[in-house]
C-alpha cells in the first residue's frame, strides 16, 4: 500500500468519524439530563444496605450531596426552587444514620432557612424540634434556632411560643444560659402579653439559684426597657436582695 493510499484511507476515516459524531449530536441534542434539585429520599432499609455496615462513611457521603444539592453540573439554584418537604425527609433520614452530629441541623438552620419562600421554613422548624427530642440535654441549642426561625422567618408567633416552651422545659440540671429559659417571655412580650412574660421571669428567679451579673443585668434590662415596668423591676430587685442574688446597687 502506497503512502498516498494510506493517506486517503486516513482522511476518509476521519470524515466518517466526524460524520458519525455530527449525526449522533443531531439525534440526541434534545435529550437533556435529569437535573433534579433534591433527589428522591430512599428508604432507610436501602440506605443501610448500601452503607455496607459503615453508617458514618455513608452519612458523610449523603450529607455532602444534600449540602450541594441543586448546585452541581455548573448550575446554581435559588433556595425558593427547592422542595422543602423532600429536604426534610433527607434530614430525618440522615439523623437515622447519625443523630449526634450537628452538621445536618446546622445546614438546616443556617443555610436552608434562608429561602426566599419563608413559608417553607416550617419544614425546618419541624425537623429541628424532632432532632432536639433525641437528646434535649445536648441538643437544646437547635430548639432556640427553631424559635428564631418560627418567629422571624415564618412570622408564626404561636408556633414560636410553643417551641419556646419546649426549650424552657429542658431539664433544670442542664447547663443552659438563662436567656434560653426566658425565651417564652420574649415571645409573650412581642405578643403584648406582659403578665405572662413577668410570670416566666419570676418562675426562673424562684427555681434557680446562681445567676451571673450579666444574666441579672439582662433580666433588669428586659423588665425596664422591654416590659417598661419600673414597679415590677424594683420588686424583682428587692426579692433578689432578700435571697442574696443581687449584690450591687443599680
Amino acid at each position: 500500500m502506497t503512502i498516498a493510499t494510506r493517506s486517503l484511507i486516513l482522511k476518509l476515516s476521519l470524515i466518517l468519524v466526524l460524520g458519525l459524531q455530527v449525526s449522533f449530536w443531531y439525534k440526541t441534542k434534545h435529550i437533556k439530563p435529569d437535573m433534579i434539585i433534591v433527589p428522591e429520599v430512599p428508604k432507610l432499609f436501602t440506605v443501610k444496605l448500601l452503607s455496607l455496615g459503615d453508617d458514618q462513611f455513608y452519612f458523610r457521603n449523603l450529607a455532602f450531596k444534600i449540602q450541594n444539592a441543586g448546585d452541581s453540573w455548573g448550575r446554581f439554584t435559588a433556595l425558593k426552587d427547592y422542595n422543602y418537604e423532600k429536604l426534610q425527609g433527607w434530614f430525618f433520614l440522615l439523623d437515622e444514620l447519625d443523630s449526634k452530629s450537628n452538621f445536618v441541623p446546622s445546614l438546616a438552620s443556617y443555610y436552608y432557612s434562608q429561602t426566599q419562600k419563608p413559608e417553607d421554613t416550617v419544614y425546618i422548624v419541624e425537623y429541628l424540634r424532632e432532632h432536639a427530642k433525641k437528646d434535649p440535654r445536648t441538643k437544646w441549642w437547635w430548639l432556640s434556632q427553631a424559635v428564631y426561625i418560627a418567629n422571624h422567618r415564618l412570622k408564626d408567633k404561636d408556633l414560636a411560643l410553643e417551641v419556646a416552651y419546649e426549650l424552657a422545659a429542658t431539664p433544670e440540671d442542664v447547663d443552659m444560659p438563662y436567656w434560653a429559659r426566658q425565651m417564652p417571655a420574649f415571645i409573650h412580650e412581642q405578643r403584648g402579653e406582659t403578665d405572662a412574660a413577668k410570670n416566666i421571669i419570676v418562675d426562673i428567679l424562684n427555681n434557680f439559684e446562681e445567676f451571673t451579673p450579666g444574666e441579672l443585668n439582662f433580666m433588669e434590662y428586659f423588665i425596664r426597657d422591654r416590659l417598661e415596668d419600673e414597679e415590677f423591676r424594683y420588686e424583682v430587685i428587692e426579692e433578689l436582695r432578700k435571697n442574696a442574688k443581687w449584690d450591687h446597687e443599680r
